[in-house]
């Protein structure tokens, strides 16, 4: 097993409402970052995380389970934790030891009450945090919607990373880096490349603004830059963003859709990106 730097480890808590897709989403980040072979599906009972015979005949997870990634020289423990309320200490041991959360919620549903307990938990932890809208594809799903369900309740730190590009009734064929502004699918596991939709590019450029008026928050020097009309590089975007979440005034927000996969890439992406690590975590 190669050696990390404390600096290039992250632990992140998944959290959020049972049934949310939590244990999927980890299969299909195991597999984006080639971990397995395949992306295990809760119905067969085979994924990496739901491994107790309860749990694969109950089709939710019980207990706590770590799931390492590596990532661009990045080690990413992966913490799946139940989302049922009647196993709440697992939650809690997974956040003694995490230095940030993943908050999974649908996109048919947004925030439900656990997306709540689990933002509630951060609050009190002070623990940096991002959201991901799940099942982007499934019917009678809508993810701005969704986005703005999670703006309203939890207020202007929620803030889209990527947002999707759907063809024809719901096919979610990519999305879209509003960051670097750059348009991407999937081809197996590698990422291509494509143009952004000519429809897409003034929402990609507003979300790009809101991020940059966020960051501008963060200083006195940036807040003057900003009202001044200068536009900040891709590289302080990021690394504004990286210390908005570690100072938690920004909370990320991906998405995708874990069975095909769609958006995985970007949010491993994110993590090693935007989390912080355990020596950046106050004693």
């Amino acid at each position: 097993m190669a050696n990390y730097p404390v600096s290039k480890i992250r632990n992140v808590c998944l959290m959020g409402h049972g049934g949310d897709g939590k244990t999927s989403l980890i299969e299909s980040l195991l597999n984006t970052a080639g971990v397995t072979d395949r992306v295990g599906k809760i119905t067969d009972g085979n994924t990496v995380c739901d491994f107790d015979s309860e749990e694969i005949k109950r089709k939710f997870s019980i207990s706590m389970a770590v799931a390492p990634v590596e990532w661009n020289g990045c080690k990413i423990n992966l913490l799946d934790t139940p989302g049922f309320f009647d196993f709440e200490s697992e939650v809690d041991c997974a956040l003694r030891v995490a230095e940030s959360a993943l908050i999974v919620a649908t996109g048919k549903s947004g925030p439900g009450v656990g997306t709540e307990k689990a933002w509630e938990r951060c609050e009190e932890r002070g623990l940096p945090r991002m959201f991901y809208i799940s099942k982007i594809d499934e019917e009678n799903s809508d993810y701005y919607t969704a986005l703005h369900k999670l703006q309203k309740q939890f207020g202007v730190s929620v803030a889209p990373i990527v947002v999707p590009i759907f063809e024809g009734n719901r096919d979610t064929v990519g999305v879209v880096d509003c960051v670097i502004r750059k348009a991407y699918k999937m081809d197996g596991n590698k990422r291509v490349e494509i143009p952004i939709p000519d429809n897409m590019v003034d929402k990609v450029n507003q979300h790009r603004a809101a991020l940059c008026e966020n960051v501008a928050e963060l200083s006195e020097e940036l807040m003057e830059r900003y009202f001044a009309g200068e536009e900040f590089s891709d590289e302080e975007l990021i690394a504004g963003i990286r210390q908005g979440v570690r100072d938690l005034v920004i909370a990320p927000v991906f998405c995708g859709t874990a069975a095909t996969g769609v958006g995985s890439y970007a949010l491993l992406k994110g993590i090693a990106e935007f989390m912080p690590s355990p020596d950046e975590k106050p004693a």
